[in-house]
Order: C-alpha cells, then sequence, then structure tokens
C-alpha cells in the first residue's frame, strides 16, 4: 500500500494537469470560432492564466472557472484593427459552450 501511494499521487497530479491544459485548449477553439463566425482574424490574444490586468467590471463577475483573453483582431467588415475583452466558459462551470463568448470592445462604433 505504501508504494502505491505515490503512484496515486502522480497519476491524480497528471489528470489535473491534463485537465487544465484541456480547458484552455478548448477556450482558445472557442476564441477562434468566434473570431471566425465574425470575420475576424485575430492578431494578438493574451489569456487571464498570467495574471493579466482586467476592469473591475470583468474582476468582479468573472467566475474562477471562465477564461478572459484581451485580444487585438482585424476587422475584414470595416478594415481595421479592434481590441476587445472575450470572456469565454459559462458562469459556474466554466464550460466551453458556442454560445458562453461575451465581447467588450474597447473602442464602441
Amino acid at each position: 500500500m505504501a508504494k502505491a501511494l505515490p503512484l496515486l499521487f502522480l497519476l491524480f497530479l497528471a489528470g489535473a494537469i491534463y485537465l487544465t491544459w484541456r480547458h484552455y485548449a478548448n477556450a482558445r477553439a472557442l476564441l477562434q470560432d468566434w473570431a471566425d463566425a465574425n470575420r475576424l482574424r485575430i492578431l494578438h490574444a493574451k489569456s487571464n492564466a498570467g495574471w493579466l490586468p482586467m476592469p473591475l467590471s470583468l474582476w468582479f463577475t468573472t467566475s474562477k472557472y471562465q477564461v478572459v483573453y484581451r485580444v487585438s483582431v482585424y476587422d475584414e467588415t470595416t478594415r481595421r484593427i479592434r481590441t476587445a475583452w472575450v470572456r469565454l466558459g459559462t458562469r459556474w462551470w466554466g464550460v466551453m459552450e458556442g454560445d458562453a463568448v461575451e465581447v467588450r470592445w474597447e473602442d464602441v462604433g
């Protein structure tokens, strides 16, 4: 039993790392799907995984399961570069569903 404990711990750790990686991979795919659907090309995207400083309105309303990106995109319809905060995932569990995307443009208009 004493030899099985380190193995169980390593399996648990590997599972936690895999689930975290999958969550952020799903978030990145959802971000790309949102951009494609809105005819946007992502130029730069930074997630809140590295303690991205967010506006207070997002800071207090985002759950720990959601992923927030600050993006710079090229808008093909208006032919200009725009920046936005994109919150991905459902509020309670952070499930990356197609309709779980909220965008706050910095340059409204």
